[in-house]
């Protein structure tokens, strides 16, 4: 995810991941733009786009052309549905944007020079969140509307049966109240994290693709990863700045010191659990299984939280006391 890179000038894909071109670059692009709009349209696996385009930039080893073409080749297929749709091609220009920066953001990430990875994944992801934000809050996007009709159906909308059995519940769980509860977090943080999430689990899915094709690791991944060294700084002023502005009632500026902060504790989360893939590393293979279903299960628990949080505060503490140094014989 967040790697050091090395500078210097680019090579050819046949020298860097040598057996792996079978075919043209060309062919190579237009075959994965087709299967990266074809996640896109297609449930689930639409979280998955950007991993085609991955794939393209790792094997060619570059990034303009890619966006170019995938960016195209969704506005064509966009403004083509638009007339099929009621609200026509109205709706068009923002969601354009919107993919179109998120095409650019991710296909920078994977394929820029001369910035580390980190510092890639938080320009990237800030940018798209920005504009994430601006999308789902116009009135044509209408995607606040489907939340909160999708929490009617779970929750109700004033039943009386429901308020008979569970009224605290009933109070608390209002199709409004979660409205304003998803606005505040994903002003706060959310929709940051969701970008973050959307990078990463793409990138890792595209490295994982070239690593299996070529049979050899072509990404070091968390194990190596450390934060940069100002981030605490960051992460002491963003805390700071959140106590400071709930108190005055600044919100903005609230809203702004909550998303360093979560950048910031992604960052250390990253950290922590290279230091748990570290500690893994240097085990059995039996150990290593022991811990990995340990891991699951308590992702899936109510101890997630706890456990997220033992992470970062494992990366933060990385920065005074380093776990990943090799005891001598």
């Amino acid at each position: 995810m967040f790697t050091e890179e090395e500078s210097g000038s680019p090579v050819s894909a046949e020298k860097r991941l040598p057996g792996i071109q079978k075919y043209s670059p060309l062919v190579t692009l237009l075959v994965c733009t087709t299967i990266s709009l074809l996640f896109m349209k297609t449930g689930i696996l639409s979280l998955f786009y950007l991993a085609p385009l991955g794939y393209v930039i790792i094997v060619t080893g570059v990034y303009m052309p890619v966006f170019i073409t995938a960016a195209a080749a969704n506005i064509v297929v966009m403004v083509i549905q638009s007339f099929s749709k009621v609200n026509g091609i109205g709706s068009v220009p923002i969601e354009a944007l919107y993919f179109t920066t998120a095409l650019l953001g991710f296909t920078w990430l994977m394929g820029g020079k001369g910035l580390r990875t980190a510092y890639r994944f938080v320009i990237a992801s800030s940018v798209c969140a920005v504009v994430f934000l601006v999308f789902i809050n116009t009135p044509s996007s209408g995607f606040f509307d489907l939340f909160s009709k999708t929490a009617e159906e779970l929750f109700g909308a004033g039943d009386s049966e429901i308020q008979i059995k569970n009224p605290l519940f009933d109070q608390i769980f209002t199709p409004d109240r979660l409205t304003e509860f998803a606005k505040m977090f994903l002003l706060r943080g959310g929709a940051l994290v969701s970008m973050f999430f959307l990078f990463f689990v793409n990138r890792q899915m595209a490295v994982a693709v070239v690593s299996m094709i070529k049979k050899q690791r072509v990404d070091l991944g968390l194990m190596k990863f450390y934060a940069p060294a100002n981030t605490i700084w960051a992460l002491s002023a963003s805390l700071a700045a959140i106590v400071l502005t709930s108190i005055f009632k600044v919100e903005i500026l609230n809203i702004l010191a909550w998303n360093v902060f979560v950048v910031c504790a992604i960052i250390y989360l990253a950290q922590g659990i290279g230091i748990l893939m570290y500690w893994m590393s240097l085990r059995s293979n039996v150990f290593r299984l022991i811990i990995n279903v340990l891991i699951i299960v308590v992702l899936f628990s109510p101890l997630n939280s706890f456990a997220l949080a033992a992470l970062v505060l494992l990366g933060i503490i990385d920065n005074w006391r380093p776990f990943r140094i090799a005891k001598s014989a």
